[in-house]
C-alpha cells in the first residue's frame, strides 16, 4: 500500500493556519480571545488556536529596566506612555463573568466598574525556575532575536507583548477584589536603545553607520571620538582646530562625502559651559548635525588641557657689594667663609 506522504502531511499537521508564522512576528501577532482557563484565583485567556491571548502595546519610552541581568529574583520594566486596554480587556471580563459562581447575583456592570485594570505597563517576573535556572526574557529587533546581547536601559523606546490574567483575592466572606494584572507574553519588541551609542575610534571605520539616518544599529545617533585637536581660534561657541592626524582628516572626509555634504571646515560646536582658548589641546566625543543641506559637528563630551607656557629660568646672581657678608641673622660667626653657621645650643 503505497502512501502519499504529502497528502499524509496534510492529514496530521493542519491544526496551524500559518505554521511558519512565527518566523515572521516572533508571537507579536494580535489575536482575539474567544476561551478562557482558570486555575486557581487566576483566569487566563486564550485564542482560537488555543494560544494564550496577548496584545502588543505602542511603542513607548522606557522609565526603568531590569531585564535578563539577574542581579536580583526579578525581571522588571515599567514604561512611560499610558495604554488604554479598557475595550479589550472588558470582552475578557464579559466573557468570564457568567460562569463566575463568586458573582451569579452581580450584574455584569457591577462587575466591570470594581474591576481594576492597569494604565501604565508595569512587569514582574521571576527571573529564576525554582532549580535556580535563569529565565530569559525575549528580546527582538526587527525579527532578529537579540537576547542576552543587548541591555535594555532606561529612555529606550520598546514594545512589550503582554498577557492580561484576571485575578480574584478572596479578603472576607462575599468580599472579592477583582483586576487584571499584565505579565509578559511573546517578549520584547526593540525600537532603539537608550543613551549615546559607543562611540567610533580608531581607524574610524563607517561600516556600520546608516548615512541616510546618520545612526548606527539599535540608536538613533553617531558618536565619533577625536583624536588630540590643537584649537586655533575660538569663535563664541563654534572652535576651529588643527588636525594633525591624517588618517582622523581622511576619515571625515570619507564621512561627509557619503553623507552628500561638503568637505569638514574643521569646526566643531561646544555645547555645555566649557571653555577652551587658542591653543588649547582638546579631546572631544562628537556627533553629526544637519541643518539646511549643511552637517556640523558638536560636541558629546569634551576634554582640554591649557596650553604650554614657555619655561622661564631665573638666575640669582649676587651683588657686588653683597658678596661675602651674611646671608643669615643667627649666624654668630663673623668669619666672610663662613654664611649659614648656626648657633649651636
Amino acid at each position: 500500500m503505497s502512501i502519499d506522504i504529502h497528502k499524509l502531511k496534510d492529514q496530521l499537521f493542519n491544526d496551524l493556519e500559518t505554521p511558519m508564522g512565527f518566523l515572521e512576528h516572533n508571537g507579536f501577532n494580535e489575536t482575539e480571545a474567544v476561551t478562557f482557563k482558570r486555575f486557581g484565583d487566576s483566569i487566563y485567556f486564550y485564542n482560537k488556536l488555543n494560544q494564550k491571548f496577548s496584545l502588543t502595546s505602542p511603542p513607548s519610552r522606557v522609565v526603568s529596566a531590569e531585564i535578563n541581568e539577574f542581579t536580583s529574583d526579578n525581571h522588571r520594566l515599567r514604561l512611560y506612555q499610558p495604554w488604554d486596554t479598557r475595550e479589550q480587556l472588558k470582552k475578557c471580563a464579559l466573557m468570564v463573568h457568567a460562569s463566575l459562581k463568586e458573582f451569579q447575583e452581580v450584574d455584569f456592570e457591577t462587575f466591570w466598574k470594581h474591576c481594576s485594570v492597569p494604565n501604565n505597563i508595569e512587569l514582574c517576573e521571576y527571573a529564576f525556575t525554582r532549580k535556580k535556572t535563569k529565565k530569559f526574557i525575549n528580546i527582538f529587533k526587527d525579527n532578529k532575536e537579540l537576547t542576552g546581547t543587548v541591555h535594555i536601559t532606561s529612555q529606550s523606546i520598546v514594545s512589550v507583548n503582554i498577557q492580561p490574567v484576571l485575578s480574584l483575592t478572596k479578603h472576607e466572606e462575599g468580599q472579592y477584589q477583582i483586576g487584571f494584572k499584565f505579565v509578559c507574553g511573546a517578549g520584547i519588541q526593540l525600537v532603539r536603545l537608550g543613551g549615546n551609542p559607543p562611540s567610533i575610534q580608531r581607524p574610524w571605520e563607517w561600516n556600520e553607520v546608516d548615512f541616510n539616518t546618520l545612526s548606527v544599529p539599535l540608536y538613533n545617533s553617531v558618536i565619533v571620538k577625536t583624536p588630540p585637536l590643537i584649537v586655533e581660534q575660538v569663535n563664541g561657541p563654534i572652535m576651529t582646530v588643527c588636525v594633525k592626524d591624517e588618517h582622523f582628516r581622511n576619515a571625515m572626509n570619507v564621512f561627509h562625502r557619503n553623507t552628500g555634504v561638503g568637505t569638514w571646515d574643521n569646526c566643531i560646536e561646544i555645547v555645555g559651559r566649557h571653555k577652551v582658548t587658542s591653543g588649547t589641546t582638546v579631546i572631544a566625543h562628537i556627533t553629526p548635525d544637519i541643518t539646511n543641506k549643511t552637517m556640523g559637528w558638536k560636541t558629546v563630551t569634551l576634554h582640554s588641557s591649557r596650553p604650554s607656557r614657555p619655561k622661564i629660568l631665573k638666575t640669582l646672581e649676587t651683588p657686588d657689594n653683597q658678596r661675602g657678608c651674611k646671608r643669615e641673622p643667627d649666624t654668630m660667626d663673623n668669619s666672610s667663609g663662613v654664611q649659614t653657621k648656626r648657633r649651636c645650643t
